[in-house]
């Protein structure tokens, strides 16, 4: 029987002008509803007017369409739940980092023996780890999620290469493993990346190739520029070369896998399998490649490439600031208020500022709602908030700041160990002056209230 589509299909033909395609329901005489693919002209056949119409039958595409499309939307809430779990559970496990990691930075501005040095120095170090795997974890949901914020810019190679070197080189010096580095040419290459996320990038398979090389073996870096490909685009190759063990050909396509630990049952090394996975996806996200080469008994060479730069940016006027913090600025006076429901979070800014800003009042307070009477009655230089308090979010106490006359003008700077990039966003757009995600760094929170503290 028909359906109401057939009578704008006829007002159509009347007019001279051809249906193609068109999508229509129809039912058969048992009743069932099929989805058709209609095209229809009229045509002459001798001097007799006809009407040529063709319908296919797409019911089954149509089907198989809506299952599709619902089983997008099935993922797509799955990982808005994956999203906001790792919301969570990034909260709830940067909490206690804040105090391990702020606590042992405390210990290690103080007088030690060696003995404390050594064990602080293993807290440290462990908790570094745990934040790592915490990030990895938290790196592979952002990207996924297409969250991830990125800024391109002209790099040295030479440069970042140096300054990851810095970082590495103790733990090379534990397996007591060499680097060969690149020549003068080579460390004049520029490659248009994002800084934060190629250091990320590279710090990853320099360790790599430190922890599965063999003992006193050697780890070379190298970069080259590359022919133009296909699209006119000239690429900077960057390699990083051990003398470990090797890798199998049949392990290598699982080397980029999440989870995947290609040698790990051969090392005592500890790792979530997550970081070449992050690589991968980081260095696509940048308009790069990645590869690897590797023959059992010889060694492994993991090369990255990205666009190839002419120019040197100059650095923002920010960044100098940050670098270049003052001693004399300990003198510094003024009052600060911190809403934090944590103790031991407390705690550490206190000790913080006791030890390195010892003129500057803190004022405490753990429910949110206490924010406004206690900033209008002090007056502080700056507000430092978290977020997840016991009566309301953090979110909404600055909205309330914000909005009150007598504390709109204080400044807000939110520190939490939410890191995901859209809480972030959300509440600078909210107005908070600066964002800091725990644990803390403190010569950057240090800064922070420099800037803001006359």
């Amino acid at each position: 029987r028909e359906r109401p589509e057939f009578g704008s299909i006829q007002e159509f033909l009347d007019q001279g002008i051809p249906v193609r395609e068109i999508e229509i329901n129809a039912y058969s005489k048992s009743n069932d509803l099929y989805v058709l693919l209609l095209s229809a002209e009229e045509i002459y056949i001798g001097y007799e007017h006809c009407i040529l119409s063709v319908a296919v039958n797409i019911t089954e595409r149509k089907i198989m369409e809506n299952e599709l499309r619902k089983a997008r939307e099935e993922a797509d809430q799955a990982n808005l739940a994956k999203s906001e779990f790792l919301s969570r559970m990034s909260h709830e496990l940067r909490t206690p980092m804040n105090s391990i990691l702020g606590f042992a930075q405390l210990l290690e501005m103080g007088e030690l023996n060696s003995g404390q040095k050594k064990g602080v120095s293993h807290i440290m170090r462990s908790g570094k780890h745990l934040l790592d795997l915490i990030n990895e974890v938290l790196d592979i949901s952002r990207i996924e999620a297409g969250h991830i914020s990125l800024s391109l810019e002209p790099l040295r190679v030479g440069d970042v290469i140096l300054e990851i070197l810095d970082i590495v080189r103790p733990q090379a010096n534990e397996r007591k493993i060499k680097f060969e580095l690149p020549g003068t040419g080579e460390n004049s290459l520029y490659v248009k990346a994002d800084k934060q996320r190629l250091k990320q990038i590279l710090l990853n398979l320099i360790s790599n190739a430190i922890k599965y090389n063999k003992k006193e073996g050697l780890v070379v870096l190298s970069s080259a520029l590359m022919p133009e490909n296909s699209t006119g685009v000239a690429m900077v190759r960057i390699s990083v070369k051990d003398t470990g063990t090797g890798i199998s050909s049949t392990d290598l396509p699982k080397l980029f896998q999440p989870f995947e630990r290609i040698g790990a049952e051969k090392t005592e090394t500890e790792g979530t399998g997550l970081g070449l996975s992050v690589v991968k996806q980081l260095v696509e996200a940048m308009h790069g490649m990645v590869g690897v080469e590797s023959n059992p008994g010889e060694g492994s060479t993991f090369w990255i490439e990205f666009p190839w730069s002419n120019g040197l940016i100059e650095r923002s006027e920010k960044e100098s600031e940050i670098n270049g913090l003052e001693k004399s600025l300990g003198n510094k006076s003024g009052t600060i208020l911190y809403i934090e429901d944590n103790l031991s979070n407390v705690e550490l800014v206190a000790e913080i500022l006791a030890s390195q800003r010892s003129k500057i009042r803190l004022i405490t307070e753990s429910k949110g709602k206490m924010a406004v009477p206690l900033a209008a009655e002090f007056k502080p230089d700056l507000i430092l908030l978290d977020l997840n308090l016991p009566d309301i979010h953090g979110s909404e106490v600055l909205k309330i700041l914000q909005t009150t006359e007598s504390t709109k003008s204080i400044p807000v700077v939110v520190i939490s160990a939410d890191a995901m990039p859209k809480q972030i966003e959300k509440l600078i757009l909210a107005g908070a002056k600066n964002y800091l995600t725990k644990p803390l760094d403190l010569n950057i929170l240090l800064k922070i209230i420099d800037e803001f503290v006359d």
